[in-house]
């Protein structure tokens, strides 16, 4: 696959969820603090049961932790490495920090969201290579309507493994979707101009996957990050797998 063929827009979010942390409320501060430290943050919102953490100049990452839930916000990214070198970043500040003790982990989540165009492909030809190649749509069925045409198609998925599940929205999407839902801050992307990953494409294969479980039970943070970089490489992963099958099939 041809760098110079594709713009591959991404962004990632990780959270974990743990049994209340009911002592949260007295070092959320001091918590904070360590965490710019740590992390480099310059800018910072705490209320009442949540920490947020976020630099002015770029609100592409951001972090936040939580009574019950922590996790990071990731955007304009599509590299798996950076992503999981982030997660560990944020992971070992949280270990190093001694009062953060979640005593029981209820769900571990990576979701990678992913919007891929190809130059001089058409909606049209997507829509029709997402019908015929992987969903195998039958429209027979559909023809019997009278007076509607099929514009757009999506399918949802659901996954169930022995390690871990994973749910799956995907189809072809039009750039007013993808501002609207998912890349909301990005710009309009022009063909042959600008940096690719700073904009949002006029239409290209939508493929949202959530790798979770639940139940993770105590858990230790270096156990936590094992199993999030696994996660976040799974999602791209299975992302690539219909993106090719896709896109190998329009000629």
């Amino acid at each position: 696959m041809s760098k110079q063929e594709f713009t591959t827009l991404g962004k990632n979010i990780l959270e974990f969820r743990y049994d209340p942390i009911i002592s949260f409320y007295d070092w959320k501060g001091s918590l904070a603090e360590h965490l710019i430290q740590k992390l480099g943050f310059e800018g910072f919102r705490i209320t009442n049961n949540r920490i947020d953490l976020v630099n002015p100049d770029n609100q592409d990452f951001l972090v936040f932790v939580s009574m019950q839930n922590a996790g990071l916000s990731f955007e304009n990214n599509t590299e798996m490495d950076v992503l999981n070198e982030k997660i560990t970043k944020f992971l070992d500040a949280l270990k190093d920090f001694k009062q953060f003790k979640p005593k029981r982990i209820v769900r571990l989540g990576v979701r990678s969201t992913f919007l891929r165009h190809k130059k001089n492909i058409s909606f049209l030809q997507i829509k029709n290579s997402f019908e015929e190649n992987i969903i195998k749509l039958n429209k027979t069925p559909y023809e019997k309507f009278e007076g509607e045409v099929l514009i757009d198609v999506g399918l949802p998925l659901n996954f169930k493994g022995e390690k871990f599940n994973y749910n799956i929205t995907q189809g072809p999407m039009e750039q007013s979707q993808s501002l609207a839902q998912f890349f909301v801050n990005k710009l309009v992307y022009t063909e042959g101009s600008g940096t690719p990953k700073s904009f949002v494409p006029k239409h290209g294969l939508f493929f949202e996957i959530d790798v979770f479980k639940n139940n993770l039970g105590d858990i230790s943070i270096d156990q936590l990050k094992e199993t999030a970089h696994e996660f976040a490489t799974t999602g791209k992963s299975k992302f690539e797998i219909i993106s090719n099958e896709l896109f190998s099939k329009i000629t």
